[in-house]
């Protein structure tokens, strides 16, 4: 009997080869038939199940934005270190990490001409600004409105993006370390803040 295939596994496995090439030449030097080479598949199969180059980088981001959100949260106490430990987690802190983000900074790149690609990006960004949320409700003040709660999310989104675009561009100085104390920097007055009620964000 031929083999059955899984098309959704199949679909994922390509996800993962296009986020290795896509890390090591860009998108604009990715080549379906390298991504066909990577996820050992021939060319006709990736063609099978994705219509061109546009579809295999949102393939690639959709599989990006699952892995950080099936990351589990480090283990804690729910405190406002706890939370800033579990933000430093979305960041590019190793190869795997750097491959991910620049996948990322590809579509970006991709979608600022696209209103279908942005489109894409704004739905991934809710879902991590929801789980963004879901971490600080743990840390809110007593009678936090759900517009502030949004506001700090928007902030600590923010803050990422921005340590998360200079390690992948400066990947040789901006080690592990050096992002997880930057974001710590950026965010410890504003979730001290946030978690007393004492200000806007």
């Amino acid at each position: 009997m031929p083999k059955q295939v899984d098309a959704v596994e199949q679909r994922r496995t390509i996800a993962a080869a296009a986020i290795t090439v896509i890390g090591s030449a860009g998108i604009d030097g990715t080549r379906l038939r390298d991504v066909a080479a990577a996820a050992n598949v021939t060319t006709g199969a990736v063609t099978h199940y994705f219509d061109g180059k546009d579809a295999v980088l949102e393939a690639a981001l959709e599989e990006v934005v699952r892995r950080v959100l099936d990351r589990p949260a480090p283990a804690g106490s729910g405190d406002i270190g706890d939370c800033i430990e579990v933000f430093a987690s979305y960041l590019p802190l190793d190869a795997e990490g750097l491959g991910e983000w620049r996948v990322w900074l590809a579509f970006w790149a991709r979608a600022i001409p696209d209103t279908r690609l942005r489109a894409v990006h704004r739905r991934y960004y809710a879902a991590i600004i929801e789980r963004i949320s879901d971490r600080l409700s743990a840390i809110a003040a007593p009678g936090a409105a759900p517009a502030e709660l949004r506001a700090c999310a928007d902030a600590v989104l923010a803050a990422i993006d921005g340590v998360g675009c200079r390690a992948v561009l400066e990947a040789d100085s901006w080690t592990g370390d050096r992002q997880r104390q930057a974001l710590s920097r950026l965010l410890l007055p504003m979730l001290t803040t946030f978690a007393q009620g004492t200000g806007e964000i």
